[in-house]
């Protein structure tokens, strides 16, 4: 009924605007046509899709079944979708908070994303291990040029140094090493600072709706958790590195554990996640706003339905990263399109021969890491490329087309950035660039998401 009843009713009121009194009649008349009782309200997004702009308070009403027949898609509120409202984030916060909220979670977003920037440059600087302590509370550099001579000796007794620096190493080498360790240290609790006491105020005025309030308290925990595994992970590598990685056998290069890593890393992109999403709840348009037309909303959903393995793919390609960071593949096999002269590592071939008593390679063997991350990485770019096609075949939005068209340019950059960051034997810039090119990746990749949501109205 309203399928065919909508276009006329939009063309009409769209060449004569009625007044409120007239819009208070068209919802009655609604009624009306499909019974005399009113129980199911249209929102008043819907109603401005109209063309018409209802006063403050004033609900348009259909009847039940005509509003929700059988069939009817319900999107739960929260991080995981909206409802019909006009304004994204009433769901969230109260009225009239969208943007201090919202502005907020992009802020926090920025420090979370120059976070894993810096962690990248910590990493690739070798620096990550200079500091052999940690405080919950942090500490301040050291004051005297004893205090930097005592952390100097106690760097001495770990593999790193008596590996790679015993005899070379000068104290203001590990001067500056040090201090790159203890930024990236400060910034993490700088940023959960900066999230914890707006948070803490938002809480107490009662601005977040209780199930926002949780999952920000959620991403609270997590963050402080982060703090206790980035120890966990920083402790592997104090340790012989033969304990965490057996299939390389001995005489390795001291490092973290690329479990710990990936963990840690996971960790920090869920938090990203969780604080892009809450701000883009907030501060975008809602759906009915986005998708103008039956056929739009339709197509969206279909969309959506093809874009969740996209994602799915996309965020495995980014977790496998981590691995090959871990094992220091990317300074092997420092050739493309082959590695090497085999399209396929013999290494790979046994190990894909054997899994399941080989399946330390999948997380181990440099060449098999960094050929799985290779093959993820051309998966992703081709499946970003054939969800555009599948866009452009749809008539959806022009918000769709143009999100669903950065996807495959994201994906695509940055793989061009891994294979000149590898043919380059992963230079420190290059190498936090393709870091942060992955959080990029992510940005776009929930933006399309989000850009695809449906608004609550009747599909068949």
């Amino acid at each position: 009924f309203w399928l065919k009843l909508y276009p006329q009713v939009q063309k009409g009121l769209r060449s004569h605007p009625p007044s409120a009194s007239r819009v208070a009649m068209l919802g009655v008349s609604f009624s009306r046509m499909a019974s005399s009782s009113l129980s199911q309200p249209l929102s008043r997004g819907m109603a401005m899709r109209l063309g018409v702009r209802p006063p403050s308070g004033f609900a348009v009403r259909l009847k039940s079944a005509v509003a929700t027949p059988t069939g009817f898609a319900k999107l739960p509120t929260g991080f995981g979708g909206v409802g019909g409202s006009t304004s994204s984030g009433t769901s969230l916060v109260k009225a009239g908070y969208e943007k201090y909220v919202g502005v907020w979670l992009v802020g926090t977003s920025g420090m979370l994303f120059s976070m894993i920037a810096i962690g990248g440059y910590t990493r690739l600087s070798g620096s990550g291990l200079s500091m052999t302590d940690w405080r919950i509370e942090g500490r301040s550099l050291p004051r005297s040029e004893e205090a930097w001579i005592e952390e100097f000796e106690q760097y001495k007794q770990y593999p790193e140094y008596q590996r790679l620096h015993s005899g070379t190493m000068e104290l203001d080498e590990f001067r500056r090493i040090y201090f790159v360790e203890w930024f990236h240290r400060m910034w993490g609790r700088t940023a959960g600072v900066l999230f914890a006491v707006p948070l803490g105020y938002f809480a107490v005025r009662g601005v977040l709706k209780p199930r926002f309030a949780l999952q920000l308290g959620g991403l609270l925990g997590l963050g402080l958790s982060q703090a206790f595994v980035g120890w966990w992970m920083v402790r592997s590598g104090m340790e012989d590195p033969e304990l965490h990685t057996p299939m390389q056998g001995p005489n390795q290069r001291p490092r973290v554990s690329p479990y710990r890593l990936a963990s840690h890393f996971t960790a920090g992109l869920t938090l990203y996640v969780g604080c892009v999403w809450g701000s883009m709840h907030l501060l975008r348009q809602s759906p009915e706003l986005t998708h103008l037309s039956a056929e739009g909303v339709k197509a969206a959903r279909r969309l959506r339905q093809a874009a969740l393995p996209v994602a799915g793919l996309v965020a495995l390609t980014l977790l496998s990263g981590p691995f090959v960071a871990g094992n220091d593949a990317g300074h092997a096999y420092n050739t493309w399109p082959k590695m090497l002269d085999d399209w396929v590592p013999p290494e790979w071939s046994a190990a894909a021969s054997a899994p399941l008593s080989q399946w330390r390679s999948f997380f181990e063997d440099t060449a098999v890491v960094q050929f799985d991350h290779r093959c993820l990485a051309y998966a992703s770019a081709a499946s970003s490329l054939m969800l555009y096609g599948y866009s452009a075949a749809l008539p959806v939005s022009p918000a769709v087309s143009a999100a669903t068209r950065l996807l495959p340019v994201a994906v695509l950059g940055q793989m061009s950035l891994g294979i000149a960051t590898l043919m380059l034997y992963v230079p420190t810039e290059l190498g936090v660039a393709h870091q942060a090119g992955g959080v990029g990746v992510l940005t776009v990749l929930l933006y399309v998401l989000h850009t695809l949501r449906v608004p609550v109205i009747p599909i068949r």
